[in-house]
């Protein structure tokens, strides 16, 4: 607690979302909960999308704390058709505008190329890769207005083969694609996109493999013998980083594909 402090009190310096909306989808738990922390710690004003109303109620009491500044809450699940329609209408109906999108949802989920059914392909890619997708289209038009910009959520590890990862690493590849090929046509309009990538991190992203969660820290323990660090990564530190992507420090990061991994994916 005391180091996320420090890392916020430095960032402080730098960091301002003080009069900026900043949509955040997988806030319920997590990287994007912790990125809901940070951008209320700045001062942003907050429209944040889970999926579980218990977490995501206590994401948002967090993020009041801080300028006593109530988030707009959507439970909902964003591959359902209106949903995102929802979000973005909604955040503009309070707010009027819309300076940030953080395309943090996702899932994981075992996959092989050897299924019986596409059924697992199109769940894992419609949350992945369909949703941001969609997200950004409907957000473009308010980012051009207020010369905003977009953050995907992808995987540093992609590169690496991981037996049941086939699906979630083509959807997370894609991300990071989208984000490169669209950033030309953005540019244009003085709206950025860019991918955070971080390696594994400690998150309930297993859940979606069926692991009970009495097994996250067996599981993730023994991961850490494996990395180069020796240590998975925090969701703080990738929530730090996305503040950093998504503020006005860097206006020419564009495209990019900005790992956070301890190294993990170059060994």
């Amino acid at each position: 607690m005391e180091g996320k402090k420090k890392m916020c009190d430095e960032m402080g310096e730098y960091v301002n979302y003080d009069d900026k909306v900043v949509i955040v989808t997988g806030a319920s738990s997590g990287i994007g909960a912790d990125a809901a922390r940070y951008f209320a710690k700045f001062g942003a004003k907050l429209a944040l999308v889970g999926r579980n109303e218990e977490r995501l109620m206590a994401v948002a009491r967090d993020c009041e704390e801080f300028k006593n500044n109530t988030p707009v809450c959507f439970l909902l699940d964003l591959t359902k058709e209106g949903s995102c329609e929802s979000v973005i209408s909604k955040t503009v109906e309070v707010y009027g505008k819309i300076n940030v999108l953080v395309n943090g949802a996702g899932v994981s989920g075992m996959s092989s190329v050897f299924d019986k059914s596409i059924e697992i392909f199109d769940d894992i890619m419609a949350i992945n890769l369909r949703v941001p997708f969609h997200m950004t289209q409907l957000a473009v038009p308010y980012l051009l207005k207020t010369k905003g910009n977009i953050v995907n959520v992808a995987y540093s590890m992609t590169t690496r083969f991981r037996p049941g990862f086939l699906v979630y690493n083509m959807a997370k590849i894609a991300l990071e694609s989208f984000a490169k090929q669209a950033a030309p046509e953005l540019m244009l309009e003085g709206v950025r996109i860019n991918c955070v990538s971080p390696g594994i991190t400690r998150t309930n992203i297993l859940s979606g493999m069926n692991v009970e969660h009495s097994s996250y820290s067996w599981l993730f323990d023994n991961v850490e013998s494996h990395l180069p660090c020796g240590k998975v990564l925090e969701p703080s530190e990738v929530a730090a980083y996305i503040c950093l992507v998504a503020s006005d420090i860097f206006p020419h990061m564009n495209g990019t594909r900005l790992v956070i991994d301890g190294a993990a994916s170059l060994v």
